[in-house]
């Protein structure tokens, strides 16, 4: 019988559940702070305990590591989106547990699972690896659907300067990686008469661009807040300036990481 030890299988936990809300972040496009992530990385890591227990019927263990997924989330992103953040949190879980299983079973390590809970012999460098590789796998996944994808998302902008508001339809776009050579921000573009019920910007630079169709100069301003929504999402808040120019779609078009932030 292997022996477990406590102390490798409570940093293991916390380790890879800090990775996986690291992944979770990223699937969702939500932001994760250190401090919030590492607190439902470390209720997670207590939920690991659950090894420990006499042993339960699947339906109750599986039913118990749901509800600590969702409590896990709940924590590290708050309840905005739980749903959808909890449901990529166990997604990647499961991928993550098959891998090491799927390993285990080609007889490259040892891995004791039990209530629904995974202990491998597994030394830290091969650990690191393992994580890098399913995160990089996690990484093509989301960018290939961002890419492929991001227009079937029905967007709004809004903008906030001073005490108007306006609100625009928005496109996901991969080619836009317009970023502020000043600020290092990246910049949504907006078309002219689109603002026009907006004051002008008391504070504005123009930004040199060049696309397909030609090159020139761009003006860029601050707003107050710029917050976009996706379907029946609620809105974000995200840190970009507003390019004025000539769209003519007649909608706010943004890259689509900037909603990883």
């Amino acid at each position: 019988m292997q022996v477990i030890y406590l102390d490798v299988l409570l940093v293991f936990n916390l380790y890879m559940n800090y990775i996986l809300l690291c992944l979770t972040a990223r699937l969702t496009h939500r932001k994760l702070t250190f401090r919030r992530g590492l607190a439902g990385a470390g209720l997670g890591c207590c939920s690991a305990l659950m090894l420990f227990l006499p042993q339960m019927p699947q339906s109750l263990a599986m039913c118990l590591k749901i509800l600590t997924a969702v409590l896990i989330c709940l924590t590290a992103f708050g309840k905005q989106g739980i749903l959808w953040s909890s449901l990529c949190f166990l997604g990647a879980g499961l991928l993550t547990a098959g891998a090491l299983l799927a390993v285990s079973a080609a007889g490259q390590m040892q891995v004791i699972h039990a209530n629904a809970c995974i202990y491998p012999d597994i030394s830290l460098k091969y650990l690191i690896g393992f994580t890098i590789g399913i995160y990089l796998l996690l990484s093509v996944i989301q960018y290939l659907h961002d890419k492929f994808h991001a227009s079937e998302y029905c967007y709004q902008v809004q903008i906030c300067y001073r005490s108007q508001t306006v609100f625009l339809d928005g496109l996901a776009d991969t080619g836009n990686a317009l970023v502020d050579f000043y600020t290092g921000k990246p910049v949504i573009i907006c078309d002219r008469e689109l603002l026009k019920e907006m004051c002008h910007p008391a504070h504005s630079h123009y930004l040199p661009y060049l696309t397909v169709a030609g090159s020139g100069m761009l003006e860029v301003f601050q707003p107050d807040e710029i917050r976009i929504s996706a379907g029946q999402e609620l809105m974000k808040s995200v840190d970009a300036l507003i390019g004025i120019g000539e769209q003519e779609n007649g909608k706010a078009i943004f890259n689509p990481k900037l909603l990883r932030f």
